[in-house]
């Protein structure tokens, strides 16, 4: 479960990036944008709350490849 949202979390924030780009380009106020990037942070620190041990780099790289189903070397 924590993979997902962590992996759901990552992409509303990658998400907000493009969105914030396309908003000020048609020169809106990037509300979308602010309101996936919360959404994003939310997701992310709800995946760490329930998680018993604290996430490590190799503990996120682990993770991700699990939800993409690779195989860590």
């Amino acid at each position: 479960m924590t993979d997902i949202l962590l992996g759901a979390g990552l992409v509303l924030c990658l998400l907000s990036v493009v969105l914030a780009v396309v908003q000020l380009l048609r020169t809106q106020p990037p509300r979308a944008a602010a309101l996936a990037f919360v959404a994003g942070i939310l997701l992310i620190f709800w995946a760490f709350a329930m998680q018993p041990q604290p996430f490590s780099p190799e503990g996120l790289a682990a993770s991700l490849d699990r939800l993409t189903g690779r195989i860590a070397p």
